[in-house]
């Protein structure tokens, strides 16, 4: 993986003064102008000149992200929007033999550049957001790489992981199952693996349980790829925590509640997880038995199940016989979820 270090300050490679095109043509001028202001770094690919290049920042404003003279939205409608990611891609793809490090720069001049100043900064993230979606379906993964450079760089003081996993899970999950759509994320775990660890952390929600979903997650996490996606979400601390905490507890109340063994396609590794995960924080069990405990319609739950994965986390030290009291004894639990309390006891 790429990480960037210091470099030289001053102006090298400003772009020079041109004419005004209209869009698209603006568009590829401007790519030029950054192919070019980073080619001019010769070797010193890492360095940050294109991100302190003012006249280039704002030709990037002007010319690619179109901004409106307010500064606050795009001054494109949605096809042309569309098209200037088309363009994107396109502009990527075609870069896709260099080394990754000089693609990487590229990208960081596009999109990186106005981190300082809020409203800049968030047309370019909305546009990613986009563009990041359209990219699994172009295909150009590529993008999806860069991005997951991006997002282990700026660590864990932001949200942006999430919001390109909603824009993900809305585009290819929340859709009706006859659209197949999902099937474009499957190549992903070959493809960008640590962009695949945030899809797997963040894109499992109460609202995401669905078949289409845990097809895919089946698909990434029993194939050849699965031990290096769990690597990358051991590796980043905040994946890490969400995952314990969050994914692994609405995996448990998915494979409870789906109507058996056969019915849940990632079964097997949400149980394997028990002993496999050993990683600091441990995995939490007692909020899937919160959300089960109050749960609306228990028509396919499968209680043996249920007891099967408490027996797993008592026997993994991560579910005390105090935690299932607690539980069990909550006024606000249902009571057939009360009238389990002897079955899971003798667990």
């Amino acid at each position: 993986m790429d990480r960037r270090g210091g470099g030289p300050a001053s102006g090298v490679g400003a772009a020079s003064p041109r004419k005004h095109q209209s869009f698209p043509s603006c568009v590829t001028d401007i790519l030029e102008q950054v192919t070019k202001v980073c080619g001019q770094q010769g070797q010193k690919w890492r360095g940050p000149a294109a991100l302190r290049n003012n006249e280039l920042q704002y030709q990037l404003d002007n010319d690619l992200f179109c901004i409106s003279p307010d500064r606050r939205v795009s001054r494109l409608n949605q096809i042309q929007q569309l098209r200037l990611m088309q363009i994107l891609c396109d502009y990527f793809r075609e870069r896709e033999s260099e080394p990754r490090g000089h693609q990487y720069s590229y990208f960081e001049a596009i999109f990186c550049g106005r981190e300082g100043e809020p409203l800049l900064h968030e047309t370019r993230i909305s546009l990613l957001i986009n563009l990041c979606s359209l990219a699994v379906q172009y295909p150009c993964y590529s993008v999806l790489n860069h991005i997951s450079q991006w997002l282990h760089k700026i660590g864990s003081g932001k949200s942006y992981a999430q919001q390109f996993v909603s824009q993900l899970v809305d585009h290819y999950i929340f859709i009706p199952d006859d659209s197949n759509l999902h099937k474009y994320l499957l190549p992903l775990a070959d493809e960008v693996p640590e962009f695949v660890s945030y899809f797997v952390a963040y894109s499992v929600t109460r609202d995401s349980l669905r078949q289409s979903l845990f097809l895919v997650l089946n698909h990434w996490l029993t194939g050849r790829r699965s031990d290096l996606i769990m690597a990358f979400i051991r590796e980043t601390p905040i994946v890490t925590k969400h995952f314990a905490s969050v994914t692994f507890p609405f995996m448990v109340v998915h494979d409870c509640s789906v109507g058996g063994v056969h019915k849940n396609p990632l079964h097997g590794f949400t149980t394997m997880l028990y002993s496999d995960w050993k990683t600091s924080p441990s995995l939490e069990l007692r909020p899937a038995l919160e959300i089960l405990s109050k749960a609306a319609d228990y028509s396919v739950f499968d209680k043996n199940i249920l007891s099967y994965h408490v027996h797993l986390a008592k026997l993994s030290h991560i579910l005390t016989q105090k935690d299932l009291l607690d539980i069990l004894e909550n006024p606000d639990s249902s009571l057939f979820f009360k009238s389990l309390k002897d079955e899971l006891l003798k667990v």
